[in-house]
């Protein structure tokens, strides 16, 4: 977001005019109206969390039925990413994560303010993706003979202990989901740098994503992303739900750690720019 800055000195008032008793400076974020607006930003979020999310869960959903392996899953999670990032960068910056949302604020690169909003929106459209999967599924009768529609969707919801894919507990889940959440945030601080080339951001973040997942899904089914954990697991049931905290908890930590890093040791340039206003009462 390109903002502007102003220098708060000026003499305006005279000093035989003006007696400053009190002088007070604050930071606050600059609004760009030149830019897409917040809604548009958040519609954004929401359609391209939608399409990594239907992409991504739906070839681990259909890996099973169909016997594809990991790597299509890998693939799924990949393609989605770089789409949504295609489409709707230019917008919203496609975070399509909490994680990452949280993780370039944390690195000064975005405003406070829009952070909720942002996750919203990523919730709304990784739940409406698995609330389609949900409908989609329950007008088939030969999945019967796999479960129900919650069962099935539980295959591709994120878990530890008895629903991890190969039964880690939460502690070995949780630090992968730290690990994979802290580098995926590391590549998109870098690829999205000032000094970084231009053009090949969604290729580079998609593939980082994909192969992440690949990596975490024999601890938890490979989550990374807290929206996409629980649009899914509204739909797998409770026991899904119970376990939510961890692929919130997680991810969140990693992204801070890394956010937390880039802002202290990153590129300055890369720091969004505020304005200074100086409040001076007489």
């Amino acid at each position: 977001m390109s903002q502007s800055s102003f220098d708060p000195a000026s003499d305006a008032h005279e000093p035989d005019v003006v007696e400053f008793t009190e002088e007070m400076t604050e930071e606050v974020w600059a609004e760009d109206t030149t830019g897409p607006s917040l809604v548009s930003r958040m519609l954004a979020e929401l359609a391209g969390t939608f399409i990594l999310v239907f992409m991504g869960v739906g070839a681990a959903l259909f890996s099973g039925v169909l016997g594809w392996d990991g790597i299509n899953v890998a693939f799924g999670f990949a393609l989605g990413v770089i789409i949504a990032a295609l489409i709707f960068g230019g917008i919203s910056g496609a975070h399509l994560n909490p994680a990452v949302t949280v993780g370039v604020w944390l690195a000064g690169r975005f405003p406070g303010r829009d952070v909720a909003p942002y996750v919203l929106a990523q919730l709304v459209g990784a739940t409406a993706a698995g609330g389609l999967f949900y409908g989609l599924r329950s007008t088939n009768e030969l999945y019967d003979q796999l479960g129900t529609a919650s069962e099935f969707l539980a295959t591709a919801a994120n878990g530890y202990a008895d629903y991890s894919p190969t039964q880690f507990d939460w502690l070995a889940g949780g630090v992968v989901e730290v690990i994979i959440a802290a580098l995926l945030v590391a590549v998109v601080l870098s690829m999205t740098s000032g000094r970084a080339v231009p053009g090949f951001a969604p290729f580079g973040i998609g593939l980082t994503v994909g192969f992440l997942v690949l990596i975490a899904i024999p601890f938890t089914n490979g989550a990374l992303n807290p929206a996409r954990a629980t649009g899914i697991a509204l739909f797998s049931g409770t026991e899904h739900i119970q376990q939510l905290w961890l692929f919130w908890l997680a991810p969140l930590l990693g992204a801070a750690i890394t956010g937390l890093l880039f802002r202290a040791f990153g590129p300055e340039e890369d720091l969004v720019t505020i304005e200074v206003v100086e409040t001076i009462e007489d």
